[in-house]
């Protein structure tokens, strides 16, 4: 992929350097060119200048550099995780799920709610008996 990109160059004498890098991760490698030992990876880079100036010379406005990239099968193949690591995950996991349930029962979590008894069919009164001569 070529990335284009301008730089102004206010004032420069009689020669300017100009210098680009770049980088080639390892999870690019990894995912890309799993299937290879050795990669050449070939950078091209060219140059032109756009000015008012009319004698301006530019010599060596194209270059390519090849860079050789090889795999480290050490660090190339991964492992993934360790069945131990898999099992202490599990257990603890197993573990905090117990802790849980075990704070939920102590608070009263799961108890389940006593039904009361139904209220009566005929409301209850209580009443105050007023003698005949005061009605």
């Amino acid at each position: 992929r070529c990335l284009p990109f301008r730089c102004p160059l206010p004032s420069f004498e009689r020669s300017a350097v100009l210098r680009a890098s770049g980088r080639l991760w390892n999870g690019t490698f990894l995912e890309e060119y799993l299937d290879v030992a050795a990669l050449e990876l070939v950078v091209r880079a060219s140059v032109s200048v756009t000015a008012a100036m009319k004698n301006l010379v530019l010599r060596d406005g194209a270059t390519q550099i090849s860079v050789p990239i090889y795999l480290d099968p050490g660090e190339a193949v991964a492992g993934g995780v360790p069945w131990w690591v898999l099992l202490l995950a599990i257990l603890v996991g197993l573990l905090v799920l117990a802790l849980l349930v075990c704070g939920l029962w102590k608070v009263g979590f799961f108890r389940r709610a006593r039904a009361r008894a139904p209220p009566p069919s005929v409301p209850q009164y209580q009443a105050v008996k007023i003698p005949r001569e005061e009605r």
